[in-house]
């Protein structure tokens, strides 16, 4: 319980802090206040594609959170989704020995409910690849391909037409992570946990 709250924790303080940019930046020369959502909200007209970098934070059942970094690349072809693929690192340390080294591979639908307004919240959801490679106690080693799905949520906030920085809660269900105990006997890992990112975007 503790862990999931600093996770929704950090989200909150990573979204709260892009509510004070907000308030600095003045309407792009590049948008239509013709061109509006259902709601009268004026859109963000932004170019098709984005790649970013961004911050991720972990928070695994059975191992220790961490932050880590990755990358992720967004299409664009409406105001209203995108989808998304990402690429991140991460390290984990599990009881009795077990470290990991995990790529994880992701693919996502971004869902904007109120499409590209400059503070764009949207809902999340897909699934992903999990490239593991396990030491264990006892020379255990071994490489192992993983795979689970997420859902979540986020903002966005879109700076001008061509920069913009996000931040995105996931909950990650993964297939368990297979070693052995101290006494060499077989055993598995819960990595299933919340996933916290921090990024900035460049959209061409």
């Amino acid at each position: 319980m503790h862990s999931l709250i600093r996770s929704l924790a950090g989200f909150v303080l990573g979204s709260v802090l892009l509510v004070p940019i907000l308030g600095q930046l003045s309407v792009p020369e590049e948008v239509d206040a013709a061109d509006t959502n259902w709601a009268g909200i004026p859109q963000i007209e932004i170019p098709f594609f984005s790649l970013g970098g961004r911050a991720t934070y972990f928070d695994p059942k059975e191992g220790e959170d961490r932050w880590f970094g990755g990358a992720q690349v967004r299409v664009h072809p409406s105001h209203y989704f995108a989808v998304e693929g990402s690429a991140d690192y991460r390290r984990e340390e599990f009881a009795g020995g077990t470290k990991t080294h995990t790529f994880p591979v992701q693919g996502s639908l971004l869902i904007y409910p109120i499409g590209t307004t400059r503070l764009a919240p949207f809902i999340l959801g897909g699934g992903g690849w999990y490239f593991t490679s396990i030491d264990g106690p006892g020379g255990f080693s071994d490489t192992q391909h993983r795979f689970g799905g997420h859902v979540g949520g986020g903002l966005q906030l879109f700076i001008t037409d061509h920069i913009s920085i996000d931040s995105t809660y996931r909950h990650i269900w993964l297939e368990r992570v297979e070693s052995k105990n101290v006494s060499l006997d077989d055993k598995k890992f819960n990595d299933n946990g919340h996933m916290i990112t921090v990024g900035v975007n460049v959209h061409f």
